[in-house]
């Protein structure tokens, strides 16, 4: 050791690993974070042994340490295996899912799924081996807690169980456990499910005209009744339009501008509005209120309507549907209206896998999309004749106006590549 000033330490920015020499290196990361390892070889394998944080730990200290770590290798003893050793006995697994819930808070955009991951963890996992070290959880305590939920609860066993594998990972990357558990080997253990996906509850296109009259004549708070015909009207997921705030909303353009943070797919998204959403937003007006940024805000305090206000009332109203079904409506009128599936699929927020079709994807397709959703909202509202539905191969898709004209754009190509 000795290659190293605290002079130049202090002038080093880009990631990389910077030798003292002896196994002792400064770490710094793609994000800029700087830490002190020390690598060495035991029994034949390589370890790298994490000393601490530069900022917490002088180069001095860092030295200190690595040649208290030298000493242990000189009399047999493994560094890393011995933090491991000292360490797994004192986190459980519940400890250990609770960090791991914690530290993916951010990347969540939805509240309910926050919740839900740790909550069934709580009750189907915790009261099973909560307790136990997260190093010491066994393939069959794993079975022994999902056995009781594998065929009563199969989505929810199957969700468990993938948070559970998270958990388990996360205890590896962190040297806590050896090795990580074949939840392959999980599977094999329990019965065989039989359940089919449950898909969310729709209204076939066809009935839309009726429901959205339907609507109108419901007893249900005029702000709710708003809340549900915006997000018939573009075809947004409930939980998006729930947390709409006033900032995002260009009333002049007619347009929504949801930010990443709030996509599940973590990418801004342009949605644009047909004329009878944007009337609809003019009058949400009426219920703004100055301590609450959104544009369908609950009666008190500074949150969004609840998540069942709108399923609710749909279901007042005897319509056997949810929300989120909506997105599913438009979708089968889309393709039966004959609109190119890639602009649909934009509009749904959805990612379009097609390479060939990219390029189309960069500036949103906002206009066409535009002109799709006017569609859409004339027909739902029975201004349209509802779009034939052919037993016959389909002819070629192809972009429209609202009143069916052919846009002049080169879709053409676009038709032919994707087909």
């Amino acid at each position: 050791m000795g290659k190293l000033t605290a002079k130049q330490i202090a002038g080093l920015t880009q990631p990389g690993r910077y030798s003292d020499g002896d196994g002792l290196m400064l770490y710094i990361d793609s994000g800029g974070r700087r830490y002190w390892l020390l690598r060495y070889t035991h029994a034949g394998k390589r370890r790298d042994l994490s000393l601490g944080q530069e900022k917490v730990l002088s180069l001095r200290d860092a030295r200190a340490l690595a040649v208290e770590a030298r000493q242990q290798l000189q009399q047999g003893i493994d560094p890393v295996a011995e933090r491991r050793s000292e360490s797994k006995h004192h986190i459980s697994f519940a400890e250990a899912a609770e960090r791991v819930h914690k530290a993916r808070l951010a990347s969540w955009s939805n509240g309910k799924h926050q919740d839900q991951w740790i909550s069934t963890l709580r009750n189907h996992v915790f009261p099973v081996f909560g307790t136990k070290p997260v190093a010491e959880v066994s393939r069959g305590d794993v079975v022994a807690a999902l056995a009781p939920i594998w065929l009563t609860l199969p989505e929810t066993a199957r969700r468990v169980k993938q948070r559970i594998e998270a958990v388990i990972d996360w205890a590896v990357g962190e040297d806590i456990r050896e090795d990580g558990i074949n939840f392959k080997l999980v599977t094999r253990a329990l019965p065989r499910q039989n359940d089919q996906v449950v898909h969310m509850k729709a209204v076939h296109f066809a009935d839309m005209p009726a429901f959205m009259k339907a609507l109108t004549m419901a007893k249900s708070h005029p702000k709710v009744r708003a809340a549900i015909e915006v997000t018939v009207l573009t075809a947004s997921r409930p939980g998006n339009v729930r947390f709409m705030t006033w900032d995002e909303i260009d009333l002049d353009a007619a347009v929504w501008r949801i930010p990443a943070a709030k996509m599940k797919m973590k990418r801004d998204h342009v949605v644009p509005l047909p004329p009878r959403a944007v009337e609809l937003l003019q009058f949400a007006k009426n219920w703004r209120r100055e301590d609450n940024p959104y544009v369908f805000p609950a009666d008190k305090g500074d949150k969004p309507l609840s998540e069942n206000t709108k399923t609710g009332a749909i279901k007042a109203m005897g319509w056997p549907a949810t929300a989120h079904g909506f997105r599913s409506s438009f979708k089968d009128w889309s393709r039966a209206a004959r609109w190119e599936d890639y602009l649909s699929e934009f509009q749904l927020a959805h990612v379009d896998t097609n390479a060939s079709r990219a390029p189309y994807g960069r500036d949103g397709q906002v206009a066409l999309r535009r002109a799709m959703m006017e569609d859409w909202a004339a027909y739902v509202a029975g201004l349209a004749q509802p779009p034939a539905v052919e037993q016959a191969e389909v002819p070629p898709a192809r972009a429209k106006g609202t009143a069916g004209n052919v846009v002049a754009l080169s879709l053409a190509k676009t038709t032919n590549r994707s087909r």
